[in-house]
């Protein structure tokens, strides 16, 4: 037969509600008392129902992440945010695949009451949607925003991020400047915020703002390649790109290398993100950092406090991003 909290209770000689103390860490048992229930527990081989335990609390010390791709950025976020409850929480994570009726489906999970909170990296969720779920329920975005919602949100300020690029690129000297973003069919409004500053930057300084040097597809590797290979085809080619991932990055240096150019000379071009890659990859690609561990770990905080206290958590926390300078630009 397994050992019941009444067998702890009976051998260590207390009640049972002095047992359940014991076991909550409550401040209302000495000592003494709680070393002896310990040491029944230890003897008697006690396991309590943590789940059954969970559930009368309506708790489930569960955390879900539901992440948009499988992209290496999102390493960072989903350790800082491990980090930061591990003592408390497990971490459940998912793959909602940028559409909006699987996130659906994985936020459930908080009505169910599977999970005590959820922390999206971008979603497909719309703002009148996500205001409504997390009024109700423990919901954080982070590194992505959603337009007009007041959902708890962590990230940097992109369009100030691709602002400061430019303008580095053409205190450098650059005027014909590039940019590889995405399309419509991808919604990520970093993406949107990035264009922007591209453009505050260039009509800023006087530059003209050419459609042929911005090139919108997606986050893939062969994306970065199409782009160079359209940039190059030009008459008049960019003398410096930026590209909103890392990834996209790599692939536009490999194929302009492969036509001959030398980056960092001929072309400068930076990333975004600053993943693992940017350091093993030739040449070292010059990248705008976001602080991805400390974004995961203050939008969990925000959130374990705001279940703590009881409340739900909302507003904006706008965090620092960094330009990493490598090889690929010295700007």
């Amino acid at each position: 037969m397994s050992i019941t909290i009444k067998d702890v209770a009976k051998a260590a000689g207390v009640s049972v509600a002095t047992v359940s103390r014991v076991l909550n860490g409550s401040s209302a048992v000495s000592e003494e008392t709680a070393k002896i229930v310990n040491d029944v527990i230890g003897e008697l081989g006690y396991s309590p129902n943590l789940l059954g335990r969970n559930l009368r609390k309506r708790q489930t010390k569960n955390i879900l992440i539901i992440v948009p791709t499988t992209g290496s950025f999102y390493g960072g976020v989903i350790k800082g945010i491990q980090d930061e409850v591990e003592s408390e929480y497990d971490v459940l994570i998912a793959c909602g695949y940028s559409t909006k009726s699987t996130e659906l489906r994985l936020l459930g999970m908080l009505s169910n009451h599977t999970v005590d909170a959820a922390v999206l990296m971008g979603t497909r969720v719309d703002a009148a949607t996500l205001d409504q779920l997390s009024a109700v329920y423990h919901i954080g975005l982070c590194s992505e925003s959603v337009e007009g919602s007041n959902t708890l949100t962590v990230l940097i300020d992109n369009r100030q991020a691709a602002y400061d690029v430019i303008t580095r690129f053409i205190a450098k000297g650059r005027r014909r400047i590039g940019l590889v973003t995405t399309n419509d069919e991808i919604i990520a409004p970093s993406s949107d915020d990035r264009l922007k500053g591209y453009i505050d930057a260039l009509t800023e300084n006087g530059i003209e703002i050419r459609d042929e040097y911005i090139y919108r597809h997606d986050y893939e590797y062969t994306s970065g390649a199409e782009a160079a290979a359209h940039f190059l085809s030009l008459p008049e080619p960019p003398e410096a790109v930026l590209c909103i991932s890392d990834l996209l990055a790599a692939g536009f240096i490999k194929e302009a290398m492969r036509h001959g150019v030398k980056i960092g000379s001929d072309m400068d071009v930076c990333g975004f993100d600053n993943v693992e890659l940017c350091e093993i990859y030739t040449p070292m690609i010059t990248t705008v950092a976001q602080p991805a561990y400390q974004m995961g770990r203050t939008c969990a905080r925000s959130l374990v406090s705001s279940l703590k206290a009881g409340r739900t958590s909302h507003g904006t926390i706008v965090m620092q991003h960094e330009i990493i300078v490598r090889e690929s630009a010295k700007i």
